[in-house]
Order: structure tokens, then sequence, then C-alpha cells
């Protein structure tokens, strides 16, 4: 399942709130797909190193799984669409910097 598909998944799958345990019990096998790689990790995979945890919301759950998931699911590392690199100006010496 692309990651993007779980949150309405997890709306409907489960009554909340709901625990760990019941979640892996009943969706723990659904593989969530990272949008750019071939590769995937189980719910299971995801949520089991939390330990137990009682989730208020689809959204909670949601935000959890988001949050834990492997690198592969974050898009260009330290991308920034908002100018340079950062790593630029860390290279400044403090009488060429600029503030604004």
């Amino acid at each position: 399942m692309d990651i993007r598909a779980l949150q309405s998944h997890l709306e409907t799958a489960f009554e909340y709130p709901v625990t760990t345990e019941r979640v892996l019990e009943r969706a723990g096998d659904v593989e969530v797909t990272a949008p750019n790689v071939d590769d995937a990790e189980t719910v299971e995979t995801i949520l089991a190193p939390l330990g137990t945890e009682t989730y208020e919301s689809a959204a909670d759950l949601y935000n959890t799984i988001l949050g834990s998931v492997s690198d592969d699911y974050i898009g260009r590392k330290f991308y920034d669409d908002r100018g340079a690199d950062p790593a630029d100006s860390w290279s400044r010496l403090p009488d060429q910097a600029r503030s604004f």
C-alpha cells in the first residue's frame, strides 16, 4: 500500500482508541511502500520498536507511522527550495556573513 493511501485505510480499518497490539494483529502484515523506491516496510516493522501505545485517532496512528519510517520514505534529504545549500553558509567567516 502506498504510504499516501495509508491514512484513509487506517480511518476505516479500526475503531479508536486502538492499541499497538490490535493494530499489529489486524494490519501488521500490510506493506507500506515508499514513493520512489521498490522496497517496502510492514506496519509491524515500523511500529514494533516503539512499544505499546494507544492511538486516539487515525491521524495519531498515521503520524506515528509517518514519523517512524526509514529514510527511504524521505524525498531528497536536506533539500531546501528556498535558497542555496546551508552548508555553504557554515564556511563563511563572520565578517562575510549577511544579516537579514
